[in-house]
């Protein structure tokens, strides 16, 4: 699992949850994140600072050369105006093509940009700060696997209905004609007879 450690509004501290999860449950909530990636070195430093109560950033006096971490190592971040989800390649701010998280999963914009050169105005505020040792690549890999899990089961499912049939017991009929769309039964759970 990755290491992660969350900047709230009451102070900082690390998380023993997915990032994942968290990055997922606070999009469904709608709430402005902003993740940014570190390295290992990095964590450490800023889990020694966590004993202080919270990271250096906070700060007043202490300047981002000097808080033993990059603060502004992009990869994901909330677009307001898009309500998605930007993953940047942070080892290259300029390049042309970026990746997107919504609620169909992950895509790819072949003319998209990466957050420093997009529209700053999206990012503006941001509620939650993150940082995470996962990577760039990490994170992609991860989205792509679950959106391709998910359509394996969709398909399974749907050979699953036509073998055994396309009745549903609870509702007495060919509601979901085979599930190729569950949102016409209420009961998603209903027992295929």
């Amino acid at each position: 699992m990755s290491k992660t450690i969350v900047m709230f509004n009451d102070g900082d501290r690390e998380i023993n949850m997915s990032l994942y999860d968290f990055v997922d449950e606070q999009y469904r909530m709608a709430n402005p994140i902003m993740v940014c990636n570190v390295t290992e070195k990095e964590y450490d430093n800023m889990k020694k600072q966590l004993k202080s109560g919270n990271l250096y950033e906070r700060l007043p006096r202490i300047t981002s050369e000097n808080i033993g971490y990059n603060k502004f190592r992009y990869v994901i971040a909330y677009d307001k105006l898009e309500n998605n989800l930007l993953v940047s390649d942070y080892d290259n701010p300029d390049k042309i093509g970026s990746y997107r998280i919504d609620t169909n999963g992950i895509h790819y914009d072949e003319k998209g940009y990466q957050i420093k050169n997009y529209h700053m105005s999206s990012f503006s505020s941001f509620s939650v700060k993150v940082y995470t040792t996962e990577t760039y690549k990490d994170i992609i890999a991860h989205y792509k696997e679950i959106q391709t899990r998910e359509a394996l089961i969709k398909q399974k499912t749907r050979e699953f209905i036509e073998l055994i049939g396309h009745h549903c017991r609870t509702c007495n009929t060919e509601c979901c004609g085979g599930l190729g769309d569950n949102n016409d039964c209420c009961k998603w759970s209903h027992i295929i007879s």
